[in-house]
């Protein structure tokens, strides 16, 4: 048997291959517009790039965004384009735009830990909160933005300071 843990990005190719076999099906009918093929292959695009940066959180966030508009737009989608006269295609490729729908809150929550867990805020367990993936750092005052470099110009605590030589006459 395959041991998983030795394949690199496991949740992600199955996020991928989930959205990926969903997004197809879902395409089949003749009811689906461009548009979403369109915002799905940006998607797929950011999961894939994701999969190839393994230690950069910004694929993920760019996913996750992605993903949070796509759940709007399948719903604008549903609304306006569903057929009327159903073919038995158009009824399964409804039906996959449908799963596909109610697997990105999931896949979503799945992204979130992953990035977590690339930028260091999780130890495995519940993704941070959104704002903590986003680069908004809750501990400073007013949710700034993280910093994660130190600026050497800026006098601090953690600083030594140096003592001044004075030369005699």
């Amino acid at each position: 048997m395959v041991d998983l843990n030795a394949i690199p990005n496991v949740p992600l190719k199955i996020i991928f291959a989930v959205h990926f076999i969903l997004t197809t099906w879902a395409i089949q009918g003749q009811w689906s517009p461009d548009s979403y093929l369109f915002y799905n292959f940006f998607f797929l695009l950011s999961l894939m790039w994701g999969m190839h940066l393994k230690d950069s959180e910004e694929p993920l966030q760019f996913a996750i965004s992605i993903n949070g508009i796509s759940i709007l737009l399948d719903l604008f989608t549903l609304l306006i384009f569903y057929p009327s006269p159903f073919g038995y295609s158009d009824r399964f490729s409804v039906l996959m735009t449908i799963l596909n729908l109610i697997f990105r809150p999931i896949s979503i929550l799945l992204l979130g830990k992953i990035c977590a867990t690339r930028m260091g805020l999780s130890d495995g367990g519940f993704p941070a909160r959104i704002g903590e993936i986003f680069g908004q750092n809750t501990s400073t005052p007013g949710g700034g933005p993280r910093n994660s470099y130190e600026d050497i110009d800026s006098v601090s605590p953690h600083h030594q300071s140096v003592p001044q030589t004075v030369f005699g006459n």
